[in-house]
C-alpha cells in the first residue's frame, strides 16, 4: 500500500539523519538580574542534544554530567572553564546593567542570553555562532566571515564599538570559534561515540477523553526516546493517514531522552472507528502502531505495522 511505503521511506530517512550528523556543540547561557539586584547565572553545554556540562551560580563550578566528558576535555580544561565562567558571571551582571542604561530601563527583571556553538560534518566545519540577546531579543553577534561584531539593534552599536576598540575579547572569540570549539567538539565526539550511537525505543501510550457533545479526543504520549528525530502521526483503521489536531514540540527530559505528544479530535460520527498512533523512530525496526478508539471499551494491544 502507498501509505506503508511512505512509512518505510520516512523510517529510513530518520535513521539516516540520526547517523549522518552534522554534530553540534552548543553552549547556552542565561544571566538574570532581578528587581532587588539578585543576579543568577546558568550555563549548559550540549553535544547534539546530550547535556555534557553545566555551571550554576550556587555551585560556582563547571561540572561534567558524565565521567567520559571530563576524560574527553581533560581536568585542566575543566578547571580553566570554571575560572572563566566565574568571570563571565561577573561580566554578565555588568552587561545587563550597561544594557539597561542603553534602553533607559531603570527597574524590573532583565535577562542576558548567550549562544555559542559550532558544528562538524565529518571533518568539515559548519555553522559557527557567538550571539547575545537582551530580554529575549537579538542584541549583538559576531560575524566570523567578516571578523566583526554586528549590532542587531541600534542601541547595541555602543557595545560593538567597545568590543572592537578593546581587542582582547574579540581576539578570544575569533580563536574560540576557529580552533577551540571544533577541537572540543572532536574530542567529545571521539570519547562519546558510544553514547551518541545509542538508540532508546520510545514508550507510547494512548488515552481518550469524552466530551458532553459526543466528541472524543485521543492523545498519544511518546516518552523516553533517543535520538531526537521522530515522526508521530495518526492512522485510521484501513490505512488512511490523518492529520493531528494538536501537537507539541519535541521536549528534552532529565535523563537525556525526549518526549512528544499529539492529539486527535473526533466528532460523534467518527466514534465507531479505530485509530492508531503511529510512531517512527531510528530505534524501531519498523513503525509501531499503538491503538486507541473513540468507542468505549476497545483498546487493542500495541502492534507493529
Amino acid at each position: 500500500m502507498a501509505w506503508a511505503l511512505a512509512l518505510q521511506i520516512c523510517g529510513g530517512l530518520l535513521a539516516a539523519v540520526a547517523a549522518s550528523g552534522p554534530h553540534h556543540l552548543d553552549i547556552l547561557v542565561t544571566g538574570t538580574e532581578e528587581e532587588d539586584g539578585t543576579h543568577t547565572y546558568f550555563m549548559i553545554a550540549k553535544l547534539d542534544e546530550f547535556v555534557v556540562a553545566n555551571y550554576r551560580s550556587d555551585t560556582q563550578e563547571v561540572r561534567p554530567t558524565q565521567q567520559w566528558v571530563k576524560q574527553a576535555v581533560g581536568s585542566d580544561y575543566m578547571q580553566e572553564l570554571t575560572h572563566r565562567f566565574q568571570r563571565y558571571e561577573k561580566g554578565s551582571k555588568v552587561h545587563i546593567k550597561s544594557w539597561m542604561n542603553l534602553y533607559n530601563h531603570t527597574a524590573g527583571l532583565h535577562v542576558e542570553q548567550v549562544h555559542v556553538g559550532c558544528s562538524l560534518r565529518g571533518d568539515v566545519l559548519g555553522d559557527q555562532k557567538f550571539q547575545y540577546a537582551y530580554d529575549g531579543e537579538d542584541f549583538i553577534n559576531f560575524d566570523i566571515q567578516q571578523q566583526t561584531w554586528v549590532a542587531a539593534v541600534p542601541v547595541a552599536f555602543a557595545q560593538k564599538l567597545r568590543w572592537e576598540s578593546h581587542k582582547t575579547w574579540t581576539q578570544y572569540v575569533q580563536w574560540y570559534l576557529k580552533e577551540k570549539c571544533q577541537q572540543t567538539l572532536k574530542s567529545l565526539l571521539q570519547e562519546g561515540k558510544a553514547i551518541l550511537a545509542q538508540r532508546v525505543s520510545p514508550k507510547v501510550s494512548v488515552s481518550r477523553r469524552d466530551a458532553p457533545d459526543g466528541s472524543t479526543t485521543l492523545s498519544c504520549h511518546v516518552r523516553d526516546f533517543y535520538p531526537r528525530p521522530i515522526h508521530v502521526s495518526w492512522v485510521q483503521e484501513g490505512g488512511e493517514i490523518l492529520l493531528e489536531t494538536f501537537t507539541g514540540g519535541i521536549l528534552p527530559t532529565a535523563n537525556n531522552t525526549f518526549y512528544k505528544w499529539t492529539s486527535l479530535e473526533l466528532g460523534p460520527a467518527s466514534a465507531m472507528h479505530h485509530y492508531a498512533c503511529r510512531v517512527e523512530h531510528s530505534s524501531l525496526p519498523e513503525p509501531s502502531l499503538n491503538w486507541g478508539i473513540a468507542e468505549s471499551g476497545y483498546a487493542p494491544a500495541s502492534t507493529k505495522s
